[in-house]
C-alpha cells in the first residue's frame, strides 16, 4: 500500500488544487506550477495536502490502513483529486478489514487450541 501511495503522491499535489468541476487549462497549469513549489510541511495537523500526504505516510508507517484511509479520503473532499484516491482508499480499507479477520482467526484458533 505504501508503494501504491507514493505513486498517487504526485498527481494528488496536482490535483487537490482543482476543484472538483474540473476548471480550465488555467486552472490546471495555475494547480501544476503550485504542485511543483509547494514546500513540504513537517506538521501532519493542518489542512494542506503535505499535511495530509504527512498524516497518511506515518499512519502507513504504524500499520494503520484504516486511519489512512480516513485521512485521505476526508483531505481531498471537494477537490479533483477525490477520483485518483478512489481506488487506493478502497483497497486500504479492504485491506484492513482483511487484516482485522486474520487477526480474529488466528486469536480463535489460538483459543480453541487451548481448550
Amino acid at each position: 500500500m505504501t508503494q501504491k501511495f507514493d505513486a498517487l503522491k504526485a498527481p494528488l499535489r496536482h490535483l487537490s488544487f482543482i476543484p472538483p468541476g474540473g476548471g480550465g487549462i488555467l486552472a490546471h497549469s495555475l494547480a501544476r506550477v503550485a504542485s511543483w513549489i509547494k514546500v513540504k510541511e513537517a506538521d501532519q495537523s493542518g489542512t494542506g495536502i503535505e499535511s495530509i500526504i504527512n498524516r497518511v505516510e506515518s499512519c502507513l508507517a504504524e500499520g494503520n490502513l484504516a486511519e489512512a484511509a480516513h485521512s485521505l479520503e476526508e483531505g481531498v473532499k471537494g477537490t479533483k483529486a477525490e477520483e485518483v484516491v478512489h481506488d487506493w482508499v478502497r483497497q486500504a480499507r479492504n485491506r484492513a478489514i482483511t487484516e482485522q479477520a486474520l487477526t480474529l482467526l488466528q486469536l480463535y484458533a489460538s483459543s480453541i487450541s487451548l481448550t
